[in-house]
């Protein structure tokens, strides 16, 4: 099996947490005045009337043309900043990726503070993913970079959808996906917390999102043909969250075509010291793929997305461990149990 079906095949039973990751990262939505009313002092009897008519608007689409009117009448209110967030929060959870687009770029038509679009971009990038306009979705982020380089939820965000995208064998993105990623890494490293990130949520982006995007990277390389890339970032990634079976499970595919090309070339040299020599490193690459079988297997039992996979693949470990094992499968139970989670 080559690496880029294998890649196709295990994919299916993948879902990437890093969306599920960046909700709650950031602050919770903003807990408006009780019963509609300004908390704050000062305040017009018509700009509490026009806020507290944005806060009973019954869905999205009516509470933008509150915020709209509210915004038009008083473009300095007190309330513009809660207002901008709540909406941007109210468009996010629209089901439907048409009328999601629509609204968040009415949005943008209302908000244009510098501060704003960072509310509302993800929101867009998302529901033109939701609506396979990847090109928009690209686009958008890239010129939202432009000015805001450093927004680690937008280059995080990318960097999933074209993920995503190339598991589905949509190269287009690989190029841009790979340097947003390199980018959101760097970030994370450098401990550059964004402003709108509490302890909690930054904990994640280091512990969660972190080792996905280096799993990312790695899929990303292996699609593009990068196998030696993708092995580094994998490893990586596998350092990070020694618990992921994916993260092995690809470095295993990696390991076991190493093997296979070391057995060709063994094989078609002649007979002679140096083909005595080479054979050496090939059964010293095949150990290692029999542990990283093992490996593979344990940290996947349970795991029924992965069964699939993991039932080829101890077909394959007892294969290659009765190779190197005199064609017994004595001990290969106990290098699987090595490797398992101690249960909580």
């Amino acid at each position: 099996m080559t690496i880029r079906s294998f890649v196709a095949r295990a994919a299916l039973a993948l879902t990437v947490a890093i969306a599920s990751c960046l909700v709650g990262a950031g602050v919770t939505s903003l807990t408006l005045a009780q019963g509609g009313k300004s908390a704050q002092p000062n305040v017009s009897p018509e700009e509490q009337s026009l806020f507290k008519a944005f806060m009973t608007a019954p869905d999205a689409a009516a509470k933008l043309k509150a915020a709209e009117a509210l915004i038009k009448k008083y473009p300095k209110s007190v309330e513009r900043p809660r207002v901008a967030r709540a909406l941007a929060d109210e468009i996010a959870g629209v089901k439907d990726a048409a009328q999601k687009i629509t609204l968040a770029q009415e949005y943008q038509g209302v908000f244009k503070e510098p501060s704003e679009p960072q509310l509302i971009v993800p929101v867009l990038i998302e529901a033109f993913a939701g609506a396979n306009r990847f090109d928009e979705a690209f686009s958008s982020g890239a010129e939202f970079l432009t000015r805001n380089p450093d927004s680690l939820e937008v280059l995080v965000q990318l960097m999933s959808i074209g993920t995503d995208q190339a598991k589905q064998k949509n190269t287009k993105f690989i190029p841009q996906s790979l340097q947003y990623g390199t980018h959101a890494i760097e970030l994370i490293e450098a401990d550059k917390k964004p402003a709108d990130t509490d302890d909690a949520g930054w904990k994640k982006y280091k512990t969660i999102v972190l080792p996905s995007l280096y799993q990312s990277m790695g899929i990303l390389n292996l699609v593009k043909g990068d196998r030696g890339e993708a092995k580094v970032r994998l490893a990586k990634a596998a350092e990070i969250a020694p618990a992921d079976p994916f993260n092995h499970l690809l470095l295993t595919g990696i390991l076991n075509e190493e093997y296979q090309e070391g057995v060709k070339h063994y094989q078609g040299l002649p007979a002679g010291p140096a083909k005595d020599e080479d054979l050496k490193k090939v059964l010293a690459v095949l150990d290692q793929v029999i542990d990283s079988y093992a490996r593979t297997i344990a940290l996947s039992e349970g795991n029924a997305a992965l069964q699939p996979v993991r039932q080829q693949y101890l077909h394959d470990l007892e294969s290659y461990y009765k190779y190197r094992h005199n064609n017994s499968t004595e001990g290969m139970q106990q290098l699987i149990d090595k490797y398992k989670v101690p249960a909580k």
